[in-house]
């Protein structure tokens, strides 16, 4: 896993957070339906995206440290958050910059048959 592919996830998955911020906040009270329940609702998840990104911004950061101890667990919580990031990414699969190659991929976290205790996935 190349941090590169972190980087760019994160780099695309920030700037789209950053659309649907501005999306939800232009919503005006009192259009169509329940808005301020649903305009809540996406700042939460907006929320919880920013979260995501500030700890790969953090790994991001770690990894480039000269102590081993900080920088050996970093880079391997980036090689595992490339995952998750396609997942969050794949929302935004319409965009005109998202990359196929983002799609998620399910066979990487699909257990290996051969280390499972039945001999089967």
């Amino acid at each position: 896993m190349k941090n590169d592919e972190v980087a760019d996830l994160a780099n695309f998955l920030r700037a789209r957070v950053d659309e649907d911020e501005a999306a939800a906040q232009a919503v005006k009270p009192g259009t169509a339906g329940d808005t301020e329940g649903l305009k809540a609702r996406v700042l939460a998840d907006i929320a919880a995206k920013r979260g995501v990104l500030r700890f790969v911004e953090r790994m991001q950061q770690n990894a480039e440290h000269d102590d081993f101890m900080v920088h050996g667990p970093a880079t391997t919580a980036l090689s595992a958050t490339a995952f998750p990031l396609r997942h969050l990414v794949a929302a935004y699969a319409a965009h005109p910059d998202f990359r196929p190659e983002w799609e998620p991929n399910e066979e990487e976290v699909e257990p290996d048959p051969r280390f499972s205790r039945s001999g089967r996935a």
